[in-house]
């Protein structure tokens, strides 16, 4: 294993965005238009979404609207917000965080030290959460020695009731949602100063290719891009902004495939596929070639590219049974990425002596031999992202690491799921935007390296009322 230099996280400092934050004065107003094909229902922190796609698509809206007490940087890692400063006793039972004094909610009211108690005993019933002053007392009952970066997801953001409203600390406040568009307004009294934009406008569920479209005709100002669109982008004169990786797409094989007589055919077939080529050519130098499960800008380490274990030349590939070298790939029928990164795959498969199909069914279909998957990495400790990917792959994936493991333990634990060759890493992807040249930003970028939207310090160049 080779490390690289970290404190807690071995956050890379390489630039993500394609294009540099711009010099010229900024001024203010206007409205930035928005296109995601996800749908949101609601921005309430209390209430769960529906499902992933809305989870990661609140993820980015929530933060501009509701303040968490810690924030996650991709460059510093774990930053204060709402809190200045934490401490936990030996056990990480016991936690005290001192708030920020003088934050200001939208409906111009100054935050208190009971607002912020009231808001998280709504989100972590377990927990005892009280005030000693400017200070927030939380008692979690049990060990939670990562509880500072548990405070940094959306889901424990701090929102006040106030009648059948829900009042927040962001740069916005939320105006308007409705099942086609979510509507916010400058926050006038945010703690680092108003934003430069009027307002933001997120058009829903709006197809990736529409929204591409709407990039060209103006009628948009920000869309989310795929990677095999990239070069339309600049080839149109418009810019690409990306994040860090954040997604990792992995071939994850059946329960039927992960005998032990299948091993080495799976590390022979994992072998086979030629992800820097992937990553290249396919996804145009917008997704990373996969060694782990998670990308080194995450891991404080890189891996080795090889798979374990000599695989079986073509020739001895092509004497296995037939239902060893014979394989059918599912992928999701509305993804349009996954489906071409497994037709990669069946070329790179067949010249391992391999025989796959790819599977793309809208209803009933055959038993398939191994699946493509598209993970969501949150930037975090190692041992935090990897037991986060080990719950969601499922139970055929062991040991389950435990949080607060060192980085030795994180990295052996790794590698024994990537051993058994049942979840053969692919790339990891940048969230990938395509912006108008119109859309200015100040000190930073609209799409932060953490890939959280920062809007806060976009302006426009010709700002529309």
């Amino acid at each position: 294993m080779k490390r690289l230099p970290s404190a807690c996280l071995a956050f890379a400092s390489a630039l993500v965005a394609v294009a540099a934050p711009q010099a010229a004065r900024p001024h203010y107003g206007g409205v930035l238009r928005v296109e995601t094909a996800a749908t949101i229902r609601g921005l309430d922190p209390f209430v769960a979404p529906a499902d992933a796609t809305e989870a990661i698509a609140r993820a980015r809206v929530q933060p501009l609207v509701f303040e968490t007490l810690t924030r996650i940087d991709a460059d510093a890692g774990l930053q204060p917000c709402l809190a200045l400063a934490w401490e936990g006793d030996s056990q990480g039972t016991k936690w005290r965080f001192r708030l920020r004094p003088g934050v200001a909610l939208h409906d111009g009211s100054v935050l208190q030290p009971w607002q912020v108690a009231t808001a998280l005993r709504a989100s972590e019933s377990r927990w005892r959460v009280a005030t000693d002053g400017d200070t927030l007392v939380i008692d979690a009952q049990e060990p939670v020695r990562d509880l500072p970066w548990r405070l940094a997801e959306s889901a424990h953001a701090i929102a006040v009731k106030s009648g059948d409203r829900l009042l927040g600390t962001g740069p916005f406040r939320l105006e308007r949602i409705e099942p086609s568009q979510l509507s916010l307004r400058a926050h006038d009294g945010h703690r680092q100063g108003r934003p430069f934009l009027d307002a933001v406008q997120v058009q829903l569920g709006r197809p990736l290719s529409a929204q591409l479209t709407d990039l060209e005709a103006d009628r948009a100002d920000l869309v989310s891009v795929q990677a095999t669109d990239a070069r339309r982008i600049g080839e149109r004169g418009m810019r690409l902004v990306a994040s860090k990786p954040l997604e990792l797409v992995a071939l994850v094989f059946e329960p039927h495939r992960v005998a032990p007589a299948f091993e080495a055919a799976r590390r022979s077939f994992a072998s086979a596929i030629d992800r820097d080529t992937m990553g290249a050519i396919l996804l145009q130098r917008h997704g990373e070639p996969a060694a782990g499960l998670f990308p080194q800008w995450l891991s404080g380490y890189s891996r080795p590219k090889a798979v374990r274990g000599s695989p079986l030349a073509r020739a001895a590939v092509l004497a296995l049974p037939a239902d060893q070298r014979e394989l059918v790939v599912r992928v999701d029928p509305a993804d349009s990425l996954a489906q071409a990164i497994a037709e990669r795959i069946v070329v790179d498969a067949r010249e391992g002596g391999f025989a796959v199909k790819v599977q793309a069914p809208t209803g009933l279909a055959p038993r398939a031999d191994a699946r493509i998957v598209r993970l969501r990495l949150t930037p975090a400790t190692p041992d935090r992202v990897l037991a986060n990917l080990v719950a969601r792959l499922g139970n055929r994936v062991v040991p389950d690491p435990n949080v607060g493991a060192g980085l030795d333990a994180v990295y052996r634990s790794e590698g024994e799921v990537l051993d058994a060759a049942i979840v053969v890493p692919l790339v990891h992807l940048e969230d990938l935007y395509g912006q108008a040249e119109h859309v200015m930003t100040w000190t930073s970028h609209a799409i932060l390296p953490s890939g959280d939207w920062n809007f806060a310090d976009v302006w426009l160049r010709s700002a529309r009322p």
